[in-house]
């Protein structure tokens, strides 16, 4: 084949466009059994609304306005990027399969990406603030002794302490969400495909790039309780007998109940001992048995 033209260029650019889509589409999205999305229009994302746990009351009087909350919490987008250069010589040489792979592959990381930066902020949620100023595992979650969100403070917890792998119990089937994930913009794949551009020139190479901004932000600590204590029966009846009896403001009671329960490889058996065996050990019923969903993922 002779020397490099743009027609070349473009269809090289098309192969790997469609090679990278094909990639974003065959990958598993784990964070969405456990995140919401929501949309970013800057730098950054300011969540004062978490401040306000929704729960109806009796209408007796006047409406109840909770008091404006003093602390905001914002979280600022991150950008990431993959690069790609292909040598103008497999170009010319018609020797680009391997390319072709590596934008799929690309297309596929872009995905992890955001099953990493989700399930990574749940497993720093034990030493990382949420929006009340405590770490998102904590054991002293400020709630007010009336509904307006004044009073004296009375404290709960949602953590066990240890030392061991983290797993997470959560609730997900609410409107509000223990966790997001915040998209600045979806994945984008560029190109710089031009014949006359420097980097051509320069090192005679073609340069594809995917970038995406976002982050992680934490959401409701309410539908979430994180523990790195020992995975036993013992320990995930007490958390999920604990989530169940959190309450807000002027002590009224959430009603959450976990439906989820995320583990690392870690604790992976114990898990599928608690929550996948129909019979104990003895012979008698598990009670534990499909009491909520299993989700296993190497990202935690």
């Amino acid at each position: 084949m002779g020397q490099l033209t743009q027609a070349q260029l473009d269809t090289l650019k098309t192969t790997l466009v469609a090679r990278w889509n094909a990639g974003l589409g065959m990958t598993r999205e784990d964070w969405k059994q456990i995140a919401k999305l929501v949309a970013s229009g800057s730098k950054s994302n300011t969540y004062a609304w978490l401040t306000q746990f929704p729960a109806f009351r009796e209408w007796v009087g006047a409406r109840v306005h909770k008091a404006v909350q003093e602390r905001a919490y914002q979280v600022t987008n991150r950008k990431f990027e993959t690069t790609i250069d292909v040598k103008v010589d497999d170009i010319e040489d018609d020797e680009i399969g391997q390319y072709g792979t590596l934008a799929e592959s690309a297309g596929q990381a872009a995905i992890d990406l955001k099953n990493d930066l989700i399930f990574q902020a749940l497993a720093a949620g034990f030493a990382s603030e949420c929006y009340d100023g405590q770490y998102f595992f904590d054991t002293d979650h400020p709630t007010a002794a009336n509904e307006d969100g004044t009073g004296a403070v009375v404290t709960v917890s949602n953590m066990q302490a240890g030392t061991g792998a983290p797993w997470i119990l959560l609730c997900t089937k609410r409107a509000a969400s223990p966790i997001y994930l915040q998209e600045r913009y979806r994945p984008k794949f560029e190109q710089l495909t031009q014949l006359s551009s420097d980097r051509n020139f320069d090192y005679d190479q073609i340069s594809y790039g995917g970038k995406w901004r976002g982050s992680a932000a934490y959401g409701f600590w309410q539908c979430a309780f994180g523990s790195k204590a020992e995975l036993t029966a013992e320990n995930f009846e007490a958390a999920y007998d604990a989530m169940g009896k959190f309450k807000g403001d002027g002590q009224r009671k959430l009603g959450l109940v976990a439906d989820t329960l995320v583990v690392g490889m870690d604790n992976r058996a114990a898990a599928e001992e608690i929550l996948l065996k129909q019979n104990l050990a003895g012979g008698e019923s598990n009670t534990n048995y499909k009491r909520l969903e299993l989700l296993v993922s190497p990202w935690l």
